[in-house]
């Protein structure tokens, strides 16, 4: 198994500003990759995905959280990191302009740092937005009633492009949340204490196929902890 447990972490301190420390966190080689397939569709309109990421590179496309396929005629919705050093958001149907398509205004280029990412996606009300350390970065205007193809019962990929080996991440994940169905920001995930963006516990549902990925069993990398067992297999 290549995607080995990480000693890093993104809450260092038990002590009064980080009340919810994240204890563990997962190491990405640069050749390996969660996936999951979700037996049925979720809210495909509706939802949110939130995780901490810690980049070893710059300059390199890298693959966050994917699904769907780029074959003729399919869908694929990404969140990515570019090789300008900015997050990008994207969901299109091969061969075609892309529906949805946003690059960060800010640069992230930090090694030694990191970076809470907050996608919240509403496109009932034709949005997708990004949150990175609790600051709206970018919006992505949606078209209404757009169903991605995340929450689809397709390839879902977390660290690699979903169907092909292209575009894989390199560094660090830890506590990564899936909410099926609700549109939510990043104050439900962190909080500003002493001016600094800190992670605090998730305390709503995570809808039918939602997921909560703490990395805390070596053993069981994939394991979602939500109630839920929408589990994911280590490639």
């Amino acid at each position: 198994m290549s995607i080995i447990q990480g000693t890093a972490k993104s809450g260092g301190s038990t002590g009064e500003v980080y009340t919810y420390p994240i204890e563990d966190s997962l190491r990405f080689d640069g050749s390996s990759y969660l996936s999951r397939t979700p037996s049925t569709a979720g809210n495909r309109k509706t939802w949110t995905w939130s995780g901490w990421v810690k980049f070893v590179r710059n300059g390199v496309k890298e693959d966050i959280f994917i699904a769907g396929s780029n074959a003729s005629g399919q869908q694929s919705s990404q969140v990515s990191t570019e090789t300008t050093d900015k997050f990008s958001l994207y969901d299109t149907i091969s061969g075609s302009s892309a529906d949805i398509y946003s690059t960060s205004v800010g640069v992230y280029r930090d090694t030694s740092s990191w970076y809470h990412l907050v996608i919240e996606t509403n496109t009932s009300s034709s949005y997708q937005k990004l949150w990175v350390n609790g600051v709206l970065d970018t919006t992505a205007t949606a078209p209404l009633n757009h169903q991605t193809a995340v929450n689809n019962n397709v390839a879902h990929t977390i660290g690699r492009f979903s169907v092909v080996n292209v575009n894989f991440f390199a560094g660090y994940m830890a506590n990564i949340q899936f909410i099926d169905g609700q549109a939510l920001d990043a104050s439900y995930f962190g909080e500003t204490k002493d001016d600094i963006w800190v992670p605090k516990a998730y305390t709503g549902s995570y809808g039918t196929n939602g997921f909560h990925l703490d990395f805390a069993d070596s053993s069981n990398i994939g394991n979602d902890v939500s109630g839920n067992n929408n589990d994911w297999t280590v490639n």
